[in-house]
């Protein structure tokens, strides 16, 4: 399997994926997306900004991250180190219930890393549910520093702020 980027053919791949993720979420009581959000057209738009990349297994979707250099205003007031050089922010990664516990999401973090470096990036950022215990641990296994607690308007639920520096 290989990571790459998407194609407009993939966002019902993804959106499966993602559905999937919300169902199984919802049983371990992770409310960190909804219906709302992400939908249909958010994929549609990281595709177009060929943000997104995907894992295939054959022709089907398994797994997915996006990967761009929009930070939303929520990060703003967190007391990130890195103040200096270009950020690369991770957003979405999810992998479908039936691939996980097959290494794709570190796959995916090893991807976004290599990434980081090759582009000349200073850091990463990411925001992680707090509710989510599988996510905060893979971030904060892979070295990722955690810089504090943010919330996003529509859903007032506590994120944290994830950082490492890449140079």
């Amino acid at each position: 399997m290989h990571i790459v980027e998407a194609l407009a053919a993939d966002a019902t791949g993804v959106m499966e994926i993602i559905r999937r993720c919300l169902a199984q979420m919802r049983t371990q009581g992770i409310e960190q997306w909804d219906e709302i959000y992400p939908d249909q057209g958010v994929i549609a738009d990281d595709i177009r900004a060929r943000s997104l990349h995907v894992v295939r297994a054959g022709d089907r979707c398994v797994a997915a991250i996006c990967l761009n250099e929009v930070q939303p205003d929520e990060y703003r007031d967190l007391p990130w180190r890195c103040t200096a050089g270009r950020v690369l922010v991770i957003h979405r990664l999810c992998v479908h219930p039936d691939w996980q516990a097959h290494g794709l999401a570190r796959e995916l973090m090893d991807f976004a890393e290599r990434h980081a470096r090759e582009k000349g990036y200073a850091c990463i950022r990411l925001d992680a549910y707090c509710g989510n215990p599988r996510a905060m641990a893979l971030y904060q296994r892979r070295g990722y520093l955690l810089v504090g607690q943010t919330t996003f308007p529509r859903r007032p639920l506590p994120f944290a702020g994830f950082e490492m520096v890449t140079s």
